[in-house]
């Protein structure tokens, strides 16, 4: 009896170590350079843009099945003018989900942008300014570019989603594959 105890001891270690090196959470720092004037900011990055946020989504992303997963939120601008680069009426930006702004639907903002991998993304040590009007942004940095054409990306940010499908996928697998061999056994029972 003693030794089914150790043994069931041992087991319930060994279970909770690894549950508890298996869900380490995963540790992030921030740090930004001192910045400049407003100008010398917005000269650093790809560009700007004034607009008024339409959709707010998180997605998962994660390299492979068993790569690492990180959240991003996703910000769908209506655009109504841009700097130092020319845009649609609609993009899509990209913000750490951790560190980012806390964007507003409805809100209007004026937004630094950078283009990495074909994707705008806004940097948490960007500045972000909430503003009312385009007249703040056009008084501090000129009349800037109209949009280059009416767009509607809505729909792209249709399957952005949260949740890991990864093990609900396994697990349909792991049943399908049981129901198959729980058939065949009753099929060659029957035959027996």
């Amino acid at each position: 009896m003693e030794k089914l105890k150790h043994r069931l001891l041992t087991i319930i270690f060994l279970f909770t170590t690894i549950f508890f090196f298996a869900n380490g959470q995963e540790v992030k720092a921030l740090s930004c350079a001192e910045k400049g004037s407003l100008q010398e900011e917005l000269d650093g990055y790809a560009g700007a843009v004034y607009g008024e946020i339409k959709k707010i989504k998180v997605d998962l992303k994660q390299e492979g099945i068993t790569g690492t997963k990180e959240k991003v939120r996703y910000i769908l601008v209506e655009v109504e003018r841009s700097w130092k680069t020319e845009v649609d009426s609609q993009v899509i930006v990209a913000t750490d989900y951790t560190w980012g702004f806390n964007f507003k639907e409805g809100s209007q903002y004026f937004i630094f942008i950078s283009e990495m991998d074909g994707e705008l993304s806004s940097s948490p040590c960007s500045t972000t300014i909430e503003m009312n009007n385009l007249n703040q942004a056009t008084k501090q940095f000129g009349e800037g570019f109209e949009p280059k054409q009416q767009v509607n990306l809505e729909s792209k940010m249709w399957f952005m989603m949260e949740q890991d499908f990864d093990l609900y996928i396994v697990l349909a697998i792991i049943l399908v594959v049981s129901a198959v061999f729980i058939m065949r056994a009753r099929k060659k029972r029957k035959r027996g």
